[in-house]
């Protein structure tokens, strides 16, 4: 059971969400995954247990996507033509403690959205080089090499704990990330579209202490020692402590029996806490819930977005009242996640309905139509180089809104594009925006 992690899921980015009246729970826990599965330190494991299959390749075979599937409506933009406009993706898979396939997936589905109903990049068809690394510097230099090997135009990285920028950089190659892992990858030459576990982690602590939001100043924490629970602490602790909030951490295994977590939320009341966060997976949200419940414990508790998944929810029921969601902004399920899930479901050969939309799925859907974006609004002279050079001017927005993306803003986090996530708030009618739908920023409270 993973920790400390988390998928951010604004319903986009930049949108503000209505619910009126009462909502059917299984309509309203549904919420668009948007942007950016968590992870820290050495790496955060997905909190989601990986549900998609896919065949996986050697390490460093190469897959080329240039199916141009149906249109899912009638489009009046013409199928795109002339040379295409390749991407090399470098993505962790088949390794037991590193195994992310539906970011592959996701690529694939959106590139062949973009092909059949946006006019591929500018009118060119987009290619997708494909290598698979396992979590390996070893691999992930092999990629980089057979990738510019084959002079792609630009780098796209779904997980790749060792990213060989120097290789691609020889080679001319710009690189965007979803999330950066390593302390290295928050200024390298690179461009990441979220800044993972940092901006969570900080965003809760804002959210927690800032008179804005709550403005509590005593909280319990329960986690484990983990490598990438040890790792959200370091940027949680002192983030509380920045804004003045003091913060007691209660120690768990990496999983527990059901009494063992209730003994957990024991122990974590008795600090008498104004606020709990949780730093466990599905499996402990489903126990922790419940032990809340059980004990009458009222403050308010904190978790990861994995775990307003269907099993969470489905498992607990009202007992995930009161607690806040990092990264989901609550509210209906938007049409862009049913176009996503019609799109993925070809690939993964699954209904639309069992389209796991809370694992690494719509990470990888919006990185990808987040490039589109930039590309489309260059034209088509557009170059790998020329779309990293948009988001970092301050030209990209994300997929499904118009806030512009702040990459490079802050120099400590040159590579780092997004300082801000939404919160939501589990209630009697599922889940809702939290904080009037409000981003949190996370910078408020890093001293950076």
């Amino acid at each position: 059971d993973s920790p400390a992690c988390g998928v951010l899921r604004p319903n986009f980015w930049g949108a503000k969400v209505h619910v009126g009246g009462k909502m059917k729970m299984k309509l309203c826990r549904k919420t668009l995954p948007v942007l950016a599965v968590v992870l820290s330190g050495f790496l955060t494991i997905a909190c989601t247990e990986s549900k998609t299959t896919t065949s996986i390749p050697d390490s460093t075979e190469n897959v080329v996507t240039t199916d141009v599937t149906t249109p899912t409506q009638d489009s009046t933009i013409p199928l795109p033509t002339g040379e295409p406009f390749v991407i090399g993706v470098v993505n962790t898979e088949g390794s037991p403690a590193a195994d992310f396939p539906d970011f592959t997936n996701a690529f694939r589905a959106a590139a062949n959205y973009i092909n059949a109903e946006l006019g591929g990049f500018a009118g060119r068809p987009i290619e997708l080089e494909i290598c698979i690394s396992v979590g390996s510097p070893e691999s992930s230099q092999a990629c980089a090499q057979e990738l510019a090997a084959k002079k792609v135009d630009l780098a796209m990285i779904g997980l790749d704990i060792f990213v060989d920028y120097g290789t691609f950089n020889a080679a001319g190659i710009p690189v965007i990330g979803a999330v950066p892992i390593l302390p290295s990858d928050y200024t390298a030459d690179a461009v990441y579209i979220t800044a993972g576990n940092l901006v969570v982690q900080g965003s809760t602590a804002n959210a927690i202490t800032n008179p804005k939001y709550l403005g509590l100043k005593k909280v319990a924490i329960i986690a484990n020692d983990s490598p990438s629970t040890l790792s959200a602490l370091a940027t949680l602790e002192p983030a509380l402590a920045f804004a003045g909030a003091t913060a007691v951490v209660i120690k768990g295994g990496e999983t527990e029996t059901d009494a063992g977590y209730r003994l957990l939320m024991q122990q974590a009341a008795a600090t008498n806490p104004e606020a709990i966060v949780s730093m466990y997976g599905q499996s402990g949200c489903v126990a922790l819930m419940r032990a809340r419940v059980e004990l009458q414990v009222e403050v308010p508790a904190f978790t990861n977005t994995a775990c307003l998944a269907d099993t969470v929810i489905n498992a607990v029921g009202d007992a995930a009242q009161g607690w806040y969601f990092a990264g989901s902004q609550g509210g209906v399920e938007s049409a862009d996640t049913n176009l996503m899930r019609q799109y993925v479901s070809k690939v993964v050969n699954k209904a639309p309905e069992d389209v796991d939309v809370f694992g690494f799925t719509t990470l990888g859907w919006i990185e990808t139509l987040s490039i589109w974006k930039v590309a489309n609004n260059i034209g088509p002279t557009v170059t790998g180089t020329a779309i990293t050079d948009s988001f970092r001017q301050g030209k990209g927005t994300l997929w499904g809104s118009d806030a512009e993306l702040q990459c490079g803003t802050v120099p400590s986090l040159s590579a780092v594009c997004s300082f801000a996530i939404p919160f939501a708030l589990y209630t009697e009618n599922g889940a809702e925006p939290a904080f009037g739908g409000e981003n949190v920023s996370a910078l408020d409270v890093l001293d950076l």
